[in-house]
């Protein structure tokens, strides 16, 4: 018997959810290490689903999480939009396998 990997579906919204929740850190911990020589000030994401598209697919072995995010500054100010694949395994241990940035926004600039 072979098993097939499945799609998360709309009703898998709490399934969504709890793996956006533990990844929280390792999102941020890409997204830190990408803008850190880009911006003084480190970006945040929104760690809920309405703030992020994730994509989830269950594997008998594993679990491939596809995550589009926009990180802000300050009230809200995006900077850009990025991309990230994560496999986890049955053990829980979290492996990033890609972050592509996919396009940087404008900040406004300070006027004295």
């Amino acid at each position: 018997m072979t098993i097939q990997p499945v799609c998360a579906k709309p009703n898998d919204e709490p399934l969504k959810r709890l793996v956006l929740t533990l990844l929280a850190p390792k999102i941020q911990e890409q997204i830190n290490q990408y803008y850190t020589s880009k911006l003084t000030v480190p970006p945040t994401f929104a760690p809920f689903l309405n703030g992020t598209d994730l994509d989830v697919k269950y594997h008998s072995s594993h679990i491939d999480v596809q995550v589009k995010t926009i990180p802000y500054v300050g009230p809200h100010l995006d900077v850009g939009v990025d991309s990230m694949r994560f496999s986890i395994d049955n053990s829980g241990s979290v492996v990033v396998l890609e972050y592509k940035h996919i396009r940087d926004y404008d900040l406004p600039t300070l006027r004295r």
